[in-house]
């Protein structure tokens, strides 16, 4: 079974942008880019595209790569109009991104690395999973111990006591532990990184890392062959990152109504 994010993140653009205009709300959505990644552009352009359809504003705030981190620092802390503001990830090596995530206002935090607010990406997966009545039990693994997908998916299995191991993309023997899950869930951004011969009959896949190879946006999961042995799995495009952006826009709902 493939799991359609696409689908239910149009339901919940729309269910926004009807409760958006009844209560004649006036919301909008900063984006902060420093350089010119071409994957990063794309992720811009696909929450630009699904605020105009939920009836948000966007603006994006495009800086050098070259840019200073007091320069950076100054121009965030100027972004006083946004009802909710997003440094698009990864920064420059010269960027200390642990600061510069802290300088969001915690009240304008919608992807919750300084406030109490859950991460866009747990609220995609608890969505999917939810749809299609997957429960998730057994062993689970996370790939990837990245701030965007595998702290905040590891905190959020913690919090539901939960039995799972997190890995890293480097791990040695990576498909002796892939092989006993019951439950992957992957955001390393490395291609193609599980195979078919390294899960299980029946596996639940959630594949949440993207990358870009020859032109191609390129999922962690073979899709194709993986497909083939999976229970449920998500697609590269189409799968977890629609899902994702609406349920950023959803936080940025719940930080305009002052977290209620």
């Amino acid at each position: 079974m493939i799991l359609d994010g696409k689908k239910l993140a149009d339901k919940i653009l729309d269910n926004l942008k009807k409760e958006i205009k009844e209560k004649q709300l006036k919301l909008k959505l900063a984006v902060v880019l420093v350089g010119e990644s071409e994957l990063s552009q794309t992720y811009i352009n696909r929450k630009r595209e699904a605020a105009k359809r939920a009836g948000v504003d966007f603006e994006l705030f495009s800086f050098p790569e070259d840019i200073s981190q007091e320069e950076l620092e100054n121009k965030i802390k100027n972004i006083k109009d946004a009802t909710g503001i997003v440094i698009q990830l990864p920064l420059p090596e010269n960027i200390d991104t642990d600061k510069i995530l802290n300088i969001i206002p915690e009240e304008k935090d919608v992807e919750g690395f300084v406030s109490g607010i859950k991460s866009p990406i747990v609220l995609a997966i608890e969505e999917l999973l939810k749809e299609y009545g997957i429960p998730l039990q057994g062993k689970i693994v996370v790939i990837g111990k990245g701030r965007l997908v595998g702290k905040p998916v590891a905190e959020w299995l913690e919090n539901k006591g939960l039995d799972f191991k997190v890995i890293d993309k480097s791990e040695k023997n990576i498909s002796s532990i892939t092989k006993k899950a019951d439950v992957i869930i992957s955001g390393t951004g490395t291609p193609n990184l599980i195979k078919q011969d390294m899960v299980k009959k029946g596996v639940v896949v959630i594949d949440v890392g993207t990358c870009k190879l020859e032109g191609k946006v390129i999922g962690d999961v073979d899709f194709e062959k993986v497909c083939l042995k999976a229970k449920c799995i998500t697609p590269c495009i189409g799968g977890v990152g629609p899902l994702t952006i609406a349920c950023l826009l959803r936080n940025l709902l719940f930080c305009a109504r002052g977290g209620s």
